[in-house]
């Protein structure tokens, strides 16, 4: 069937329905996109629109997405293509009834255009880094850079998180501190701890400033030279917090430590101390597993551990070492002395002719054979 009689039939399924439902469905359809981005989503539908107004366009076709977004292969990034094409995708199936995502050589231009594409990614915070930052940096200058710093370290925030982060989302126990992230961007909520002492402090010492008489909940306030205002701290000063810490720590390319440091710092460091990538999909609340990939920084301590397991390898494979255990080469042994070895009287003459021993002793003398690093070495007896 041509698009042309899909939508000749929709036209005549509308006027069967009545007026009142088309109402509801027109208002429930302009509720599918994100409320969000809603403007975002719509502006680049009219965009596409125009195009195709101004090309006398009438049919959306596979053919037409290919020469839209080949002109715009010129002008963008392969990654704000992608976004482009994620909004089209949305719009075109509420708006046109079109799916999109089953044109398939559409999808291959964009993958072709996101060939040998690097996309710039935010700086990594090291752990020293933030210790160092906790431990030297003056509270009354920087105690919400702290605060900040502990919530978006620990619980892998996004800067929008932190700004929406309110004083019922924190929940203070005896050894711990709970936070309670309810809105999050792919609407998951999530929870996190704060289990170090000395954090704690430091989230208790900020608290304890709020004025009495605020009029919002909102956690992070303006902080001035040891006072908190009543002023909710905003969403661009909060992504400036990895840009400020890095210059402090006079970090190389302070400015590229963006907003999304402390939640590609939390999640690397997961995975250099060990962590499954389940518990990095768990921490920053990430369904797609590509996608949490691409938040783990390969860190350089990470790339030495690997080198050492190849090493260790390595020594294990050298000449005149066993890969067996100290544990079954001392089983080895025995087995084969009671083999060798019938009775005390020829304890001398067997054991002096086993390859790799030399033994000079008398009779009932006890010999002890040890193994070192899996390796068995020539023992000297004397009289």
């Amino acid at each position: 069937m041509s698009q042309s009689t899909k939508m000749e039939d929709n036209q005549d399924n509308i006027l069967c329905t009545p007026p009142e439902i088309r109402e509801i469905a027109k208002n429930t359809v302009q509720n599918l996109l994100p409320d969000k981005s809603r403007e975002e989503y719509m502006k680049q539908y009219e965009k596409f629109e125009s195009w195709c107004n101004q090309n006398n366009i009438h049919v959306i076709s596979e053919n037409v997405l290919l020469g839209y977004f080949e002109l715009k292969r010129t002008k963008y990034k392969p990654s704000t293509l992608w976004t482009i094409y994620s909004m089209l995708r949305s719009c075109l199936s509420v708006h046109k009834n079109v799916d999109i995502s089953k044109f398939n050589k559409l999808q291959a231009l964009l993958k072709r255009a996101s060939q040998h594409y690097t996309p710039k990614k935010s700086k990594i915070l090291e752990e020293n880094n933030i210790n160092t930052f906790l431990s030297d940096a003056d509270d009354k200058t920087y105690l919400a850079m702290k605060v900040i710093l502990i919530m978006g370290y620990n619980g892998a925030c996004r800067r929008e998180e932190l700004t929406n982060m309110c004083v019922d989302d924190i929940q203070y126990r005896a050894d711990s501190i709970m936070v309670v992230i309810p809105k999050t961007k792919n609407y998951v909520p999530r929870t996190f701890l704060v289990t170090d002492e000395n954090w704690i402090h430091l989230i208790k010492k900020y608290a304890n400033l709020r004025p009495k008489r605020v009029t919002h909940r909102r956690f992070f306030l303006t902080y001035r030279n040891g006072y908190c205002i009543n002023c909710p701290m905003g969403i661009n000063m909060i992504g400036k917090v990895p840009k400020i810490i890095a210059a402090f720590l006079k970090l190389s390319d302070p400015e590229h430590f963006t907003g999304h440091c402390f939640r590609r710092s939390s999640a690397t460091h997961i995975a250099n101390s060990g962590g499954d990538l389940l518990t990095i999909k768990r921490l920053g609340g990430w369904k797609s597993s590509g996608v949490a990939e691409t938040y783990v920084e390969a860190s350089l301590q990470n790339k030495i551990d690997v080198a050492n397991m190849f090493a260790q390898q390595k020594d294990l494979n050298l000449p005149g070492c066993s890969t067996s255990t100290a544990s079954e080469q001392e089983i080895n042994i025995n087995s084969d002395r009671s083999k060798t070895v019938p009775d005390s009287k020829n304890n001398e003459q067997n054991l002096s002719s086993t390859h790799g021993l030399t033994v000079n002793s008398k009779d009932n003398s006890k010999v002890n054979i040890n193994i070192y690093n899996n390796c068995t070495f020539q023992q000297p007896m004397s009289n």
